[in-house]
């Protein structure tokens, strides 16, 4: 079942490096789509390392650990799967998961509920340059 990383990574990769990217959730046999950039599964370009989450190795690949808020949200992440480093915003969002994943049919619909829920904690930490 998708979580928080991997829900993460869609909306990252939708909001930060190709918004007019796809999502193709795959079953375990499927192979990716050729010329796909798969993440968070065994096999696939972006997955967990030894110290981080697939989020947190995408920032790093992608240049985007300078970005406060989106670091912040790897935090997040990072506690709702591996549950290092308590994060007092995880609980709240472990809680939005679960009534977005009771609510959505399919995870196409998991992923459109959850973006929002990133987008707006996004604009939470986000901080203009002054």
């Amino acid at each position: 079942p998708l979580w928080a990383d991997r829900l993460a990574c869609a909306w990252l990769i939708r909001r930060f490096v190709d918004p007019e990217g796809s999502v193709a959730w795959l079953d375990k046999a499927q192979a990716a789509p050729a010329g796909a950039v798969g993440f968070g599964y065994d096999g696939a370009r972006f997955g967990n390392s030894a110290t981080q989450v697939t989020f947190e190795v995408m920032l790093v690949h992608f240049g985007l650990t300078g970005n406060a808020a989106l670091a912040k949200i790897g935090g997040i992440v990072r506690y709702l799967e591996v549950r290092e480093n308590p994060v007092p915003e995880a609980a709240g969002v472990q809680t939005l998961l679960q009534g977005a994943a009771r609510c959505a049919s399919n995870d196409d619909e998991l992923l459109g509920e959850m973006e929002k829920t990133f987008d707006l904690l996004y604009e939470a930490y986000f901080e203009p340059p002054k």
